[in-house]
């Protein structure tokens, strides 16, 4: 005759399977609560804008705002400036933003690239004919990246002094 051996306390009350059934309820609702977020593409890959103007110059900064390892994530750059630009264009870059992406392209590209101190870099392009000068940066995640949710700069600075003229900060989250 084969002995029954129970898995179950003998002697479990019925707040404890109250508080268990809770718990379990409350799991259940965190779940789908992630599954609807993800579904509704909260979670997913987002781009956002973000816009500053000072001295006369207008930036504009397309930027991703949630991004995940390895994916593309745009970047795209407008300074407007009425009357046109006297000289070249140097826009000045937070240093962990060119680290964390994989830059394959820019259009156009810069004539020029130098280290403005530690935490950023500048690039220096041809001025435009116009009143708008507008580059895109072809990039993605770069790979093996952590999760983090980092604040970073684009600026438009003054070749000849080095002065920001104007600059525009944004927040990019990258999941796992």
């Amino acid at each position: 005759m084969a002995q029954h051996i129970a898995t179950l306390p003998s002697s479990r009350d019925s707040a404890a399977a109250r508080r268990g059934r809770n718990l379990r309820r409350i799991g259940i609702v965190l779940l789908c609560a992630l599954v609807a977020a993800a579904l509704l593409g909260a979670l997913g890959p987002r781009a956002g804008t973000t816009t500053a103007s000072a001295d006369g110059y207008e930036l504009t900064v397309r930027h991703g705002q949630i991004t995940r390892p390895s994916i593309p994530v745009p970047l795209e750059i407008t300074v407007e400036r009425a009357g046109g630009f006297d000289g070249p264009v140097t826009l000045s870059i937070s240093k962990d933003l060119v680290d964390r992406l994989d830059f394959n392209n820019w259009y156009p590209n810069p004539d020029g690239e130098a280290t403005s101190g530690p935490d950023r870099v500048e690039y220096e392009f041809t001025p435009p004919s116009g009143e708008v000068f507008h580059v895109l940066l072809d990039a993605r995640t770069a790979p093996g990246q952590l999760p983090s949710a980092d604040r970073y700069a684009v600026a438009v600075v003054d070749g000849q002094t080095g002065r920001m003229l104007v600059e525009a900060d944004f927040r990019m989250a990258v999941l796992p």
